[in-house]
């Protein structure tokens, strides 16, 4: 194995702990880009309604008033889709969640250990693979 490759491999506790909380903090922020996108087409659902019923009012054509109903309708159902992505993103937050907590259980120790052991430790050199 090339030394390039071998530093490649190499991966800290912290970092590994960094990755996890990482894998959080993308989750929760990608719920709320769904839930403002999810907003974003019911109140274009509502405004299309709203455009429909006002021309039929005024008499405009059917074709016309017909065509906003329509994209009225198409915004609830994308809303609803968009609801179920973000039911499907609390989900990835709480494996997320799950992720950075076990990855902290099984690698604390280990992290504990190193900070309060009282052995010098080898050097890098030393135990670097050949």
């Amino acid at each position: 194995m090339s030394e390039t490759s071998t530093a490649r491999s190499v991966v800290t506790y912290a970092a590994v702990l960094a990755r996890a909380a990482a894998y959080g903090i993308r989750a929760a922020r990608t719920r709320a880009a769904v839930e403002r996108l999810e907003t974003r087409f019911k109140d274009r659902a509502d405004s299309a309604r709203y455009l429909s019923e006002a021309m039929t009012v005024l008499h405009v054509d059917e074709p016309t008033t017909s065509a906003y109903m329509e994209i009225a309708t198409l915004s609830n159902a994308m809303a609803g889709n968009v609801g179920q992505i973000v039911s499907a993103s609390d989900s990835l937050a709480a494996s997320a969640q799950g992720l950075d907590s076990e990855t902290k259980a099984q690698h604390g120790r280990m992290a504990d250990a190193n900070r309060t052991h009282n052995v010098q430790m080898a050097d890098r050199g030393f135990i670097k693979r050949q």
